[in-house]
C-alpha cells in the first residue's frame, strides 16, 4: 500500500514538472520570439493581429491551409512547421497566392533563430485557438 502510495505520488509530482516547465518553455518562446521578430523587422510587413499590412498576417497562420505559387503551380499546403521553416529560410521557394506580386526579402536567420521564431508563431496560433474556444 505505502509503495503505492508513493509511486502516485513521485508520478503527480514529475506532472507537475512537466507541467510548470512547459509553461516555462512558452513564456520563453513568446520572450525571445518577439524579440526576434522585431529585431529583423517582421512587424513592418507581417501583422500578428489579423490585419493584412504588406505581407499575410501570421498570428493564426500555424496549421492553416495556404494557397502558394511553386514553379508556376498552384498548390495547397498546411503551414506546418516545416511549411514555416521554408518560408523563412527560404522565402522565394514558392509565394502565397493571394501576395504572389510581393517579395520577401532574402533572410539571414541562424538556425536556432528559426526555430524560435516557427516556434513562435506556433504558439502565437495555439494561444489565439485557446482563446477562441474559451469565447466559445
Amino acid at each position: 500500500m505505502k509503495k503505492t502510495a508513493w509511486t502516485l505520488i513521485v508520478f503527480f509530482l514529475f506532472t507537475a514538472c512537466l507541467l510548470v516547465n512547459k509553461e516555462k518553455n512558452k513564456a520563453e518562446i513568446f520572450k525571445q520570439g518577439a524579440v526576434l521578430y522585431s529585431k529583423y523587422g517582421c512587424i513592418i510587413c507581417h501583422s500578428l493581429d489579423g490585419n493584412v499590412v504588406y505581407g499575410p498576417p501570421l498570428n493564426d497562420i500555424f496549421m492553416k491551409k495556404i494557397k502558394v505559387i511553386r514553379n508556376g503551380e498552384e498548390l495547397t499546403v498546411i503551414a506546418d512547421r516545416e511549411y514555416l521553416k521554408k518560408s523563412i529560410t527560404e522565402p522565394r521557394y514558392e509565394k502565397v497566392l493571394e501576395y504572389e506580386n510581393k517579395d520577401m526579402p532574402l533572410t539571414f536567420f541562424s538556425e536556432e533563430e528559426v526555430d524560435i521564431l516557427v516556434e513562435y508563431l506556433v504558439a502565437l496560433s495555439e494561444e489565439n485557438e485557446d482563446s477562441r474556444n474559451i469565447e466559445k
